[in-house]
């Protein structure tokens, strides 16, 4: 097994962010730093370390739904000085090693998934398995019918790198007015793994986004679920998510 899938499947986080754990020499095995993703290992009779921590693959997988606060940034790692919470602070006594599946921003609420199944993650976040993201926006004005339908046509944005692409939603309705009725709620889909896609396609419309929620991640649902809780899933739910990935047989 190559050592980036090896760590991935052992909790580690993603595959992208198990090759900068490698990059940064941060991992060992028998003994020896090793900076190559593609490096062959034997669970069974290597020792693979990551700072200085003995890696196993997990006896089982765990698999929460956890409803983010807003404010709270979407990492396991706290920078030095950054005082903000983070996700970690919510699982600090969980027995078991999870990381969350993708991103939500800093100012953004809402479904995440936490989990140690590697493989089930990366298939989830990245893009070419086109995994809806359902949200939920409060946007700055009046969203007029005529403007929704303008707005399923799509728009051409730019990510951070500056690099133009095309989103389009897979799904948009108007939900209702504000109670002031100066903004609008809109619920939006998109199976495009873009940075901010949700906040930069409603700026391109000038609707600027004064809140935002996740709701569902392909078929797994947020429900009731209060902020800053969790809750594991439900067999069911795990083979929705297994199926929609491709992963349809058990991975543990």
């Amino acid at each position: 097994m190559r050592l980036n899938k090896f760590l991935a499947y052992a909790g580690l986080g993603a595959r992208r962010k198990v090759e900068e754990l490698i990059k940064q020499g941060r991992v060992t095995v028998n003994g020896e730093v090793v900076e190559n993703p593609a490096v062959e290992v034997d669970p069974k009779k290597d020792e693979v370390r990551v700072d200085g921590e003995r890696v196993r693959l997990p006896k089982r997988f765990i698999y929460l739904a956890f409803n983010k606060p807003q404010g709270v940034l979407t990492a396991m790692e706290r920078e030095p000085g950054d005082k903000r919470p983070i996700v970690a602070d919510y699982f600090r006594k969980y027995p078991v090693r999870l990381f969350p599946v993708g991103r939500l921003d800093y100012n953004t609420e809402g479904l995440l998934l936490m989990t140690n199944d590697g493989e089930l993650a990366e298939r989830l976040a990245h893009p070419r398995y086109h995994i809806p993201k359902t949200y939920i926006a409060k946007v700055k004005g009046r969203v007029t019918p005529a403007e929704i339908e303008r707005m399923k046509k799509g728009a051409k944005l730019v990510d951070d790198k500056g690099k133009p692409f095309f989103a389009k939603p897979i799904d948009i309705k108007l939900l209702k007015p504000s109670r002031t009725g100066r903004n609008t709620y809109v619920q939006i889909s998109f199976d495009i793994g873009k940075n901010r896609v949700v906040r930069r396609f409603f700026d391109r419309f000038d609707h600027g986004v004064l809140k935002l929620k996740r709701i569902a991640i392909g078929p797994l649902k947020l429900g009731n679920l209060p902020k800053g809780m969790y809750r594991e899933l439900t067999p069911e739910e795990v083979k929705k998510l297994k199926e929609v990935t491709g992963l349809d047989t058990p991975t543990s």
